[in-house]
């Protein structure tokens, strides 16, 4: 159990140190986050109607109480524009807490232990192992990121950005893990 600890502290430290070289380094983020235009105004507008933090979604329709020709309605406002989502702080916020990285740091190694739990199961050699720990860097990319950008619009750049991310810092914690954790012994009967 004590090696499975420690692949969980490497693997999550594999993929927090990755998680910085991606989004400093890569290209990606910095394709898909684009400055505000004309930001001084928006901001203004922004403060003098949002007094709570949120996510918002524009334009709103409440689905739950929605009447057909309120739906129908709403359809047309999407593909009138424009749309999108909002992530609000009206009172701000640090920009690079040290609470947020620890939150980060602390949820890399969650994961990663995890999937040091997955790869005590697993038989084979280090690359079957790896690629598997890669392998669910790819199923949460598919089952998160390709959502948000079906549905919410997110940026191709970010998807793919946050591809190399995923798939990166799963396949670094798996080398990682995958060095530290030995094989199961598979019993023939």
């Amino acid at each position: 159990m004590v090696r499975v600890v420690l692949a969980a502290i490497v693997g999550g430290l594999l993929m927090f140190v990755w998680g910085a070289v991606s989004h400093v380094v890569l290209p990606f983020e910095r394709d898909a986050l684009r400055p505000l235009p004309n930001e001084a105004a928006v901001m203004a507008n922004l403060g003098s109607s949002l007094d709570q933090p949120g996510m918002y979604y524009f334009p709103w329709l409440d689905y739950a109480n929605a009447t057909p020709q309120q739906h129908e309605a709403w359809k047309q406002r999407i593909a009138g524009g424009p749309s999108g989502l909002l992530i609000y702080r009206p009172n701000g916020g640090e920009a690079m807490s040290p609470r947020q990285l620890v939150t980060e740091f602390v949820s890399n190694v969650l994961a990663a232990l995890l999937g040091a739990l997955l790869l005590v199961q697993l038989g084979g050699g280090v690359a079957r192992r790896v690629l598997s720990m890669a392998a669910i860097g790819v199923i949460a990319w598919l089952s998160i990121s390709v959502s948000q950008w079906t549905w919410y619009g997110f940026p191709t750049s970010f998807l793919l950005g946050d591809l190399a991310d995923q798939f990166g810092g799963w396949l670094l914690a798996g080398i990682g893990m995958s060095l530290l954790i030995k094989p199961r012994r598979v019993r023939s009967f």
